[in-house]
């Protein structure tokens, strides 16, 4: 080992000075992109921890982590572009094989000729209530992930059962949540709907205007001695059921659910949708910590040892 370090201290001091910096400068940013990566999964993963599971129908508004499952709103169904599966989220790439000679090498690599992630709304469910998902900017853990090969732009259809084994010059890359799957979320939710001020002396109004309009209907339910006018007893009559019809109308909006919201957060509060369970997040997370703190002590003593072989930082 120590003769492998020497021989590796003297190729850098060779080393010409541009590509000596680049090579140095490439593996301090490195550690530091890894020592970020380890604190934001740490982060992450505390929080999923200390923020308590909230029922949909008694949730505060804010920021909150609520499980249920995931379903679709009524309307078109949400289908992958690449499977045609019915589902509540996607994300999917298609790759191209692309040859290239170079120097007279020949290389192959695969190159991305198309990708999108899904946007379309849907819907989480507890034994409580319903909310609405805003997929737009949350980071998402699915149930399934797959690739398979082919040789048109467009799979004609999702994998089969021997995909690993097919060709092609086409790769499909696809991930989704499926309708049913169990899912926890982090994020901020809203409710809006039922918190409406009413005018009742304006709306009264209104529906007079409304019911004199109809002249023929309004004679009709309030004539009572059939003279072809409205006294003014019978005048009282109209106002009292107009009074009646409004409060009524009231109290059944009252009664109306709310619409729950949830989507990112306002104040950079990650935004998670996950089909794993909390306990399968946390543990992926804390690995995720573990070997980006390895990586960062790595390629860190690495540019270190780099500047000590140039003689650019002490012993």
């Amino acid at each position: 080992m120590t003769g492998f370090l020497e021989s590796l201290a003297t190729g850098i001091r060779q080393a010409d000075a541009g590509e000596f910096w680049f090579w140095t400068c490439a593996l301090g940013v490195a550690s530091l992109l890894l020592l970020g990566l380890a604190f934001r999964q740490l982060r992450q993963s505390r929080l999923i921890q200390d923020t308590p599971v909230s029922r949909i129908r008694s949730a505060a508004q804010g920021y909150v982590h609520l499980q249920g499952h995931a379903c679709l709103l009524p309307g078109p169904e949400i289908l992958s572009p690449l499977s045609r599966e019915r589902c509540c989220w996607w994300w999917y790439r298609v790759e191209r094989l692309e040859t290239t000679y170079r120097n007279g090498k020949r290389s192959t690599e695969w190159v991305t000729v198309e990708a999108d992630t899904s946007g379309e709304l849907f819907q989480l469910s507890d034994e409580t209530g319903d909310c609405i998902v805003d997929p737009a900017g949350a980071t998402v853990y699915p149930s399934i992930e797959r690739r398979w090969r082919g040789h048109t732009q467009r799979p004609g259809s999702g994998p089969g059962k021997r995909s690993w084994f097919g060709g092609g010059d086409y790769r499909y890359s696809e991930k989704l949540v499926r309708t049913g799957d169990y899912l926890f979320a982090l994020g901020q939710f809203r409710s809006q709907g039922s918190e409406q001020q009413f005018d009742e002396s304006n709306e009264v109004r209104e529906l007079l205007a409304e019911w004199k309009a109809d002249r023929v209907a309004l004679l009709g339910r309030f004539d009572a001695d059939r003279n072809g006018e409205i006294d003014q007893h019978e005048w009282e009559a109209v106002r009292r059921a107009a009074i009646d019809a409004v409060r009524s109308r009231q109290l059944q909006h009252s009664l109306d659910p709310d619409i729950h919201v949830l989507d990112r957060s306002r104040d950079g509060r990650p935004f998670l949708l996950s089909t794993l369970s909390v306990a399968q997040l946390v543990k992926r997370q804390r690995i995720t910590v573990f070997f980006s703190l390895l990586g960062f002590l790595a390629l860190g003593c690495a540019a270190i040892f780099a500047l000590q072989a140039r003689g650019l930082a002490g012993n």
